[in-house]
């Protein structure tokens, strides 16, 4: 019997490891970033800003874009699920269930597989300032006319540039508030929306 309650206690001892381990995607329990993002195709240029909130070290997570200031819509995890609101609609979709928030983890070993790192399809870069931020740099390309630069501080992402033949896509924070306090309704539908 008490060997039972040893490995059962054990079990309960990894299980419970594994499980932080998992959930733990920053290096931050909380915080804000605040991104510029622009999308260029030939002379056509698209600038918006993008808000990020996380909470839980990224288990929570709130992405807000916006066009002139006013919220077109809102992509966020609450933990066990995601969400896409449209607050021109009313509506909010639910798209499936969440594991890791919604943004990127910038951490290299998840850049690709062993192979493709050994390859070069995904190198290191030197380090950037981003925000005044010094960030890790990777880039990816895949041989094919696509690259695409990442630079992350503490595992999140505060760089992304997407150059294909034709069009260039550039995200970019430009303030990252560290351990802030994040409104739990950023990761909740807000009342009076359909749920699809």
């Amino acid at each position: 019997m008490k060997r039972s309650m040893l490995v059962l206690a054990a079990i309960v001892f990894v299980v419970t490891a594994f499980a932080q381990a998992q959930v733990k995607k920053y290096d931050m329990k909380s915080g804000v970033v605040t991104y510029e993002s622009i999308m260029k195709m030939g002379d056509f240029e698209i600038k918006k800003k993008v808000v990020v909130y996380f909470d839980d070290f990224g288990l929570r997570e709130c992405k807000e874009t916006l066009s002139r200031d006013k919220l077109e819509e809102s992509f966020f995890s609450d933990g066990k699920d995601l969400y896409l609101v449209k607050p021109g609609q009313k509506t909010a979709y639910k798209r499936g269930t969440a594991y890791r928030g919604t943004e990127l983890r910038v951490e290299w070993s998840e850049f690709g597989t062993e192979k493709d790192r050994q390859s070069g399809k995904y190198k290191k870069l030197p380090a950037m300032k981003v925000a005044d931020k010094n960030c890790e740099a990777f880039e990816y390309n895949d041989g094919k006319g696509t690259i695409t630069r990442y630079a992350g501080w503490n595992k999140i992402l505060l760089y992304m540039d997407l150059k294909t033949k034709g069009m260039e896509s550039t995200q970019r924070a430009l303030k990252v508030e560290e351990n802030a306090r994040v409104p739990a309704e950023k990761f909740k539908v807000p009342a009076g929306f359909a749920v699809q």
